[in-house]
């Protein structure tokens, strides 16, 4: 829901802030006093194009910052999509500038307007403003149908989507062999060559590296075995010097000749034994290192050939052995399919065409599901249109069956609501419908209808009351209030009827102050609501005024809207 709207610098309204209330808020005003100003505001909120023309005269700037509560999973999806954090609370900004530069922020995360619509269209439907209502789009009128159809259609579409994607794995797969003899015949000699290059190499993991530290071995051979020698002179000696083994072996010899005077030397002794058996298997190991060093000049001819077809591979195949490896396997696989071409496509071919005519009966079934969901519905929205004095005009679903290639995982239905508001007009999609009185109208029946399965989190309703007035005037109240217990409903309105069902009720107005108009909004308590009420009913406020409008707040606040 819609928590609070900051609005500054939009034409008369310098710094304004709403709290609004979850339920039915209304909102009520002099004529001119600034109510189209909070739905401009609202609609730059949700991705309209910016209007210089709206920045306050005197002003460099104006912005609108909003602040929304939801749980809704599609919402956060979307966040989560756009790259932000899954938070219950999304804060929304956007700032127009006089040198044309347009700021628009979500969570502080700068955003372009297509991404702010997508992120805005399931938390807020603005009825009034054409643009912004998600069910003038086609897909989401289906959706809407569909919706209110129930299980039955949701469980009709779940197997008719999976039979289409199965339908299109299928022909994405016969899409593969889209080639002609002579080309097959070249694919199956590629593919031999390479499968036959690569395994008659048979590279292993890790050999690479075997194969490079051989190479640093031959290459530097000389000097590895210089130092080796000389450790082993290290250890053995030269001449007359004595290595380190010499140098143990002697001081073994006195050790033994003072242990005949000092037992207690015993364990130095022991140690130095232990120190000259560790030294003479370090001195036999280098040893053995050095007498290895030979290297055959075959092995590292040998050697070098193997790392230079590896590099080819390489280049041919994939980065390291591993995606050769990987590459041999795809390609095997690709082989064996060609080599059976003929009936791998021909099973294709035939599991094409049962899962063809499954999804075409599929089809069927939840078309004619649809359509008898229309006429309920369909029914159900004229009542509605009737209740709120529009018996005149019309509502149809228009149904037309498209062709398998023309469909998509939705069906092969496309449908168009179509709509006029008078009689003897024709009928025509929703979306060219011109009066916004008459549309707001319109979409309030279609909500009321389905205010249940609808998930948009905040609806906002403005010129919705024109036109209209006595019973259908309490109606049109009833409605929205009933709408107001399952989402956030505000309403711009000139009714007293409507104002007296609201939950919450905000008054706005305009004043001068040092020769400057500026929109100001309070929220109203119980007795400022009365004699706002009895100022709209209309003529001077008296006992009489005030009274029938206490009657019709009390009603409005108590009314039984079940």
């Amino acid at each position: 829901m819609l928590q609070s709207l900051t609005i500054k610098n939009i034409a008369l309204i310098d710094n304004l802030t709403i709290d609004l209330s979850t339920g039915f808020n209304v909102l009520t005003g002099e004529t001119g006093a600034g109510k189209s100003l909070i739905i401009d505001s609202l609609a730059l909120l949700l991705g309209e194009k910016a209007d210089k023309s709206l920045i306050s005269y005197g002003e460099n700037f104006a912005s609108v910052e909003a602040v929304f509560e939801t749980n809704s999973c599609a919402i956060l999806d979307k966040l989560e999509e756009f790259g932000l954090d899954r938070e219950n609370t999304i804060v929304i900004f956007r700032k127009l500038s006089n040198d044309g530069k347009n700021e628009c922020r979500v969570n502080g995360k700068t955003f372009t307007l297509s991404m702010l619509k997508a992120l805005t269209a399931p938390l807020m439907d603005l009825h009034g403003q054409f643009q912004h209502q998600e069910i003038l789009k086609t897909s989401n009128q289906l959706k809407t149908l569909d919706d209110f159809g129930g299980s039955e259609i949701k469980i009709a579409k779940e197997k008719y989507k999976t039979l289409y994607h199965k339908l299109n794995s299928i022909k994405k797969e016969l899409a593969s062999f889209n080639f002609d003899s002579r080309d097959r015949e070249k694919l199956i000699d590629l593919y031999s060559y390479q499968i036959n290059e690569i395994e008659e190499a048979n590279f292993k993991d890790g050999e690479e590296e075997s194969l490079k530290e051989f190479r640093v071995r031959v290459l530097n051979q000389e000097k590895i075995a210089l130092s080796l020698e000389r450790v082993n002179s290290y250890f053995e000696g030269a001449g007359e010097n004595y290595g380190i083994l010499g140098l143990i072996k002697k001081a073994d010899v006195e050790i033994a000749d003072v242990l005949k005077y000092l037992p207690e030397a015993s364990e130095l002794a022991e140690r130095l034994n232990s120190a000259r058996y560790e030294i003479q298997d370090i001195a036999e190991t280098v040893e053995s290192l050095k007498d290895g060093l030979e290297f055959d000049e075959y092995s590292a001819i040998e050697n070098e050939k193997r790392l230079d077809l590896l590099t080819s591979l390489k280049k041919k195949y994939g980065a390291n052995i591993a995606e050769i490896n990987e590459y041999l396997e795809k390609i095997k696989k690709d082989y064996e399919k060609l080599l059976n071409s003929a009936e791998v496509i021909e099973k294709l071919e035939k599991e094409k065409l049962e899962v063809s005519n499954m999804l075409f009966e599929c089809a069927k079934h939840l078309s004619n599901l649809r359509r008898k969901t229309a006429e309920d519905f369909t029914q159900k929205v004229k009542n509605e249109l009737a209740e709120l004095s529009m018996k005149g005009s019309k509502f149809e679903i228009d149904f037309s069956f498209v062709t398998e290639e023309m469909a998509d995982e939705t069906g092969f239905d496309k449908i168009e609501f179509m709509f006029t508001a008078n009689s003897g007009q024709p009928l025509r999609p929703l979306n060219k419908v011109a009066s916004g009185g008459e549309m707001s109208r319109f979409m309030l029946a279609v909500k009321n209808i389905t205010a249940d399965i609808d998930n948009v989190d905040t609806m906002i309703f403005d010129e919705i009351d024109t036109g209209i007035s006595g019973d259908t005037a309490n109606v049109l109240a009833r409605k929205l209030a009933k709408i107001g217990k399952k989402h956030q409903v505000v309403c711009v309105t000139h009714l007293a009827q409507v104002a007296s069902f609201g939950a919450s009720h905000y008054y706005i107005s305009k004043a001068e102050n040092n020769g400057v108009t500026r929109t100001s909004l309070k929220v109203l308590d119980y007795e400022n609501r009365v004699r706002e009420i009895a100022r709209i009913i209309g003529g001077a406020i008296s006992d009489f005024s005030i009274n029938h409008a206490k009657l019709m707040l009390d009603a409005g606040i108590n009314a039984d809207l079940d």
